[in-house]
């Protein structure tokens, strides 16, 4: 897991990098490596329909109990928050149409790789994956990072997955380490759907229950971009200074009640070792304390009484979930911890043998024009940087440009495929 701690790791005095700021007495392994499979090394295998993960990472009120809660501790992995501080426009434009790009973009990815169609869902990890190619750069001490360095993207899967086990130990539901377990097993067909080296997942879920409390006492940080992350716990300001300049007067009139509930939702589900860690205790006090146990009472009844109502699926799921069990014509309520075994079970029985057979055909596109310019971000194109723009790598068509030679530094293929504003 963690790598072994040399006196090079050590921040010994506070260090500026970019917009993200490192504490004295900080440790910084380094973890430069790109990780990603290439396509004859890699076996994709999609989250089954009838599992726990369909059951609950789509549910609004488990989500609800958790707030920012990935998004900040994720940034508190070192790399992490670095590659966030070097690449992301929400730091470098804080704009609400940046927020709601960024916002679209990640239900459609991150959601479709769990609950999209199995040839969909292939396609949006290895999107996910190939996003995060060009993410990279400098840390303290001549260290470096790259996003797709196993330890460090596997806490970014990590972070997702590990909503569900807080709300669970906050009350909103209830699992049983049978259920927890089941998740774990899940959890690790949705990362086979990256194509990132799995050298970092645990083998079982009591060796992951080992692996999250050794991250949350020794790797995760405080510094700069956490804090930025997790800045709405002290002030409505981001919130306001993200609206557009026609709703910022609206925006300054509601930022007190909005404060109020922001701090809540980004700080309740914090255990107290982080939020002590994150410098944030003299922000949490009795009252909102009192506040956010009455917000975790009302997410548990809110749900027993949908599902006893048999509400449909539209009213109690997100989007992208609901459309994904109309699709499948399931009913989330039927998913139990018996039926998610056995859909699991058969899923692994379905494997293909055959390494070779299960080989990703990548659909080879023209060479993109010279003076084309990125569909998303408007950036110019570049050469591919893993096939050095010769559109092949060890003699397979680059799964990365798709033959395309050229491609976006940030998109890479998907250059074509115009931003989510909607």
């Amino acid at each position: 897991m963690s790598q072994t701690v040399s006196d090079g790791d050590l921040v010994e005095v506070e260090t500026r990098i970019g917009n993200n700021t490192f504490h004295p007495g900080t440790r910084i392994p380094e973890r430069p490596t790109d990780d990603s499979l290439r396509p004859k090394d890699r076996e994709q295998h999609t989250v089954p329909p009838n599992s726990l993960l369909w059951k609950y990472m789509g549910d609004p009120f488990v989500l609800g109990a958790v707030g920012q809660r990935a998004a900040i501790i994720e940034n508190m992995w070192p790399q992490l928050g670095q590659g966030v501080s070097d690449h992301s426009v929400l730091v470098s434009r804080g704009d609400f149409k940046s927020l709601r790009e960024r916002a679209a973009n990640t239900l459609k990815t991150i959601g479709g790789v769990v609950y999209a169609t199995p040839e969909q869902a292939t396609k949006f990890g290895i999107q996910v994956r190939n996003f995060h190619k060009s993410i990279k750069g400098e840390m303290p001490n001549g260290r470096r990072y790259h996003a797709l360095d196993a330890e460090t993207f596997y806490w970014a899967h990590v972070t997702f997955f590990e909503l569900i086990y807080r709300a669970s130990e906050l009350g909103v539901i209830d699992l049983s380490r049978d259920e927890k377990e089941q998740i774990f097993e899940e959890s690790k067909h949705w990362w086979s759907m990256y194509g990132v080296d799995d050298r970092a997942q645990p083998e079982t879920y009591a060796d992951y229950e080992k692996y999250i409390a050794h991250v949350k006492e020794h790797d995760l940080i405080d510094m700069g971009i956490a804090q930025y992350t997790a800045g709405s716990a002290k002030t409505a300001d981001y919130f306001v200074r993200a609206m557009p300049k026609k709703y910022q007067r609206v925006a300054k009139v509601a930022s007190p009640a909005v404060a109020a509930m922001l701090r809540i939702t980004t700080m309740g589900h914090f255990e107290p070792e982080l939020l002590e860690r994150l410098r944030l205790t003299e922000y949490w006090t009795k009252k909102d304390q009192r506040r956010y146990r009455r917000l975790i009472k009302a997410l548990r009844i809110g749900r027993i009484v949908s599902t006893r109502l048999h509400l449909p699926v539209e009213a109690r799921y997100m989007p992208f979930a609901a459309k994904a069990f109309r699709r499948e014509g399931i009913n989330p309520d039927d998913i139990t911890l018996e039926s998610a075994r056995q859909a699991l079970a058969e899923a692994r029985a379905s494997y293909v043998s055959d390494a070779a057979a299960a080989v990703e055909v990548i659909e080879v596109v023209d060479a993109a024009p010279d003076d084309a310019a990125c569909a998303k971000c408007e950036r110019n194109l570049e050469d591919c940087s893993d096939c050095a723009g010769t559109g092949v790598v060890d003699g397979e068509p680059c799964d990365v440009c798709h033959g395309a030679r050229r491609g976006c530094p940030v998109h890479h293929a998907d250059w074509r495929t115009p931003a989510v504003v909607g």
